[in-house]
Formats: C-alpha cells, structure tokens, sequence
C-alpha cells in the first residue's frame, strides 16, 4: 500500500513511498511540473512555480476511480 509520509506532520517536505514512476517537467524558466506514480495505482501531481521572490507548489491527488 502507497503512503503519503510526513505530510501532515512536515508540510514542506513530501516523502512517498513504493513510488513506480517520476515524471518531472520544466513548462517554462519558472515552473516545473511532477507526475508520481505509486505502484498502488494512485497519481499525485506537483507544480512548482517562482512568483518573485517566493516558491509556491501545489499538491493534488489525480488519482482516476
């Protein structure tokens, strides 16, 4: 079974187990895009992108039922 370690206790650190697939993607000079592909079938996406001087990244579970 995949688990999402530490991301409650950590925020700012993801740490995922039994991962099957690491799809990263430069969109453009200030953003990047992650696929994670766990071996239990679930997809997470990450975006992180440069607005000034600040780091913002979202999480999403795109996990398809």
């Amino acid at each position: 079974m995949t688990k999402l370690v530490r991301w409650q206790e950590n925020p700012d650190e993801i740490v995922l187990e039994e991962v099957e697939m690491f799809h990263l993607e430069s969109m453009n000079e200030r953003s990047l895009w992650i696929g994670v592909y766990t071996q239990g079938k679930k997809i997470y996406h990450l975006n992180i992108h440069a607005d000034g001087d600040k780091l913002r990244y979202y999480w999403s579970d795109e996990t398809l039922d």
